[in-house]
């Protein structure tokens, strides 16, 4: 536009002035070592403007030009943009039905012209990890990070959720407990971690996560209530071996825990596998005075003691209770008090039949040597528990 104007201006120059100028063409000398050239100003100026208008010509020739090679190089790059595009769409749906091998290597290929290689290397890895190759899967995700270098914690992420989906936790668990040092609240490397220390049941540094699991949003109360139930879980099944170990670990459990009716059971067979029935008796006693656990109280008559008198003491005062009175049923017939056994099951049968009721009913006739009523009564309690 410049250039345009220039040249008008140029123009109306010589209309205004050329008239004037004919008549006193005045002189122009140019001497350049041996070279002398003279001309008229009106002959300089006109020469001028065709060298400049010639200078014009060369530059929108050579535009034209090097805008046609720039042309003709960007089709082949949008060409090979769209191929890169549609390789990567095969290598998807490759993926998605299975065909790993082939997915990797159309990804591979899609990365060399892709706008997104970092996404295309992370797809090869994931393929090549599905077939088997850990190492072509780290490969590829060092290749993902020399295209984005910035990319780093990311890609050390996902390398370490790979390595966790393939049953790598050693591998995994030294990698994130770095990261954890250099980001100490990072949600997704914490996460990891939880993952981590469940498949490897390490149940102590599962309680010391779960906290700071919460904090960061990555647990829902009821997800860390859940968590933190199975990690106290885990820690009484590993101390189920060793008395001092188990009752520790029991006492260091949270209060609200050792009243949950369903730890209190677990606890309580522990103890009876190693110290015997009395001391799962004591707990089982102790908690039902604070409330009359069902499932406690169907595990009372299993037990075998040399004393049966705290049970039915307890027992008798709760028999408005659901599951006292056939619990108090069967204590009693352990603790030969046959009549006093067979009226209250007589009533529990009439009131809710089960097939620990008939077993039991089954017992008692035996102890009074009834064989056939006792074998009816067997009969009964093997067709209710579908045997």
């Amino acid at each position: 536009m410049i250039r345009l104007i220039i040249l008008v201006a140029v123009m109306v120059a010589g209309l205004a002035f050329g008239p004037e100028a004919s008549g006193n063409k005045g002189y122009v000398m140019i001497s350049l070592g041996n070279y002398t050239l003279e001309s008229s100003v009106t002959s300089a100026v006109i020469l001028a403007i065709l060298f400049y208008g010639l200078l014009l010509i060369v530059e929108w020739v050579l535009a034209r030009v090097f805008g046609l090679r720039r042309k003709t190089l960007g089709w082949y790059g949008s060409r090979r943009r769209r191929k890169a595009n549609q390789q990567t769409v095969a290598a998807t749906l490759a993926f998605a039905e299975g065909q790993y091998s082939q997915a990797e290597k159309l990804m591979v290929k899609g990365a060399r012209n892709s706008e997104t290689p970092l996404l295309n290397y992370l797809s090869a890895a994931k393929a090549a990890q599905a077939r088997g190759d850990d190492s072509r899967r780290d490969q590829y995700l060092l290749q993902a990070q020399e295209e984005h270098p910035k990319a780093e914690l990311a890609l050390t992420l996902t390398q370490t959720q790979l390595q966790i989906e393939q049953g790598q936790y050693e591998s995994a668990l030294a990698t994130l407990e770095s990261l954890r040092s250099l980001n100490p609240r990072h949600p997704m490397v914490l996460d990891q971690l939880r993952q981590v220390q469940l498949a490897r049941q390490d149940w102590t540094a599962l309680l010391e996560l779960i906290p700071v699991l919460h904090k960061v949003g990555k647990l829902t109360p009821k997800q860390e209530e859940e968590l933190t139930r199975q990690a106290w879980v885990g820690r009484l099944q590993q101390g189920a071996n060793e008395a001092d170990t188990l009752a520790a670990i029991w006492q260091a459990m949270p209060k609200k825990l050792r009243q949950d009716p369903e730890l209190l059971l677990g606890y309580g067979r522990q103890l009876r596998s190693l110290q015997g029935d009395q001391a799962a008796a004591d707990l089982w006693l102790d908690a039902l005075r604070r409330d009359a656990s069902p499932q406690l109280l169907a595990e009372l008559p299993r037990l075998r003691l040399d004393d049966y008198q705290p049970l039915l003491t307890l027992l008798g005062k709760m028999q408005d209770k659901p599951g006292a009175q056939a619990a108090l049923a069967q204590i009693c017939l352990l603790a030969g008090q046959l009549d006093e056994a067979q009226r209250l099951l007589e009533i529990a049968l009439a009131q809710a039949p089960s097939a620990a009721l008939y077993h039991a009913m089954g017992q008692l006739m035996d102890k009074r040597r009834l064989t056939n009523k006792a074998n009816e009564y067997y009969r009964q309690a093997l067709q209710l528990a579908g045997i």
